[in-house]
């Protein structure tokens, strides 16, 4: 079962970050992020994206920006919020990265797939785990995964 969140309702205050990690995938850190309000906690964020895959190819998604214009701009606008509350939080003047924004601008974005072979409908959520930094950088990280959601 999925617990995913309306990018219209994301809110900065209920983002916390845990201790710095150092990160195994590259030369830096990486820091966990933890959501949590009066009624639950998670770790990381995770988004329902209004995105089709009836014209993907590979694990490249196209998206129309146009047509998707108001959830990539509150998608951009999350990451915005995330990686600048994460440089205060720490006091950084590192160079944000803002690669979600990027993907999403250029109109493709890489996705996964948690989907049964012969499934018939699906559909998208993002996953934010934490942010990462380098000697020079800091971004957020992420994936969008395609599932299979539960009928009711």
């Amino acid at each position: 079962m999925f617990l995913l969140l309306n990018p219209s309702n994301f809110h900065i205050q209920n983002i916390y970050f845990l201790e710095k990690k150092i990160n195994m995938i590259m030369e830096g850190f990486f820091t966990k992020i933890v959501f949590s309000t009066e009624f639950m906690t998670m770790n990381g964020l995770f988004f329902q994206v209004p995105f089709s895959s009836s014209n993907s190819f590979g694990h490249f998604l196209p998206i129309s920006p146009s047509s998707h214009k108001d959830v990539i701009q509150r998608l951009c606008s999350i990451e915005r919020h995330l990686v600048q509350y994460y440089m205060m939080f720490y006091n950084s003047n590192k160079t944000p990265i803002y690669s979600l924004k990027s993907q999403l601008q250029r109109g493709q974005v890489k996705y996964y797939r948690d989907v049964a072979p012969g499934a018939t409908e699906t559909a998208f959520y993002l996953k934010i785990s934490g942010i990462w930094e380098n000697s020079y950088e800091v971004g957020m990280t992420f994936k969008i995964i395609e599932y299979c959601p539960v009928s009711s």
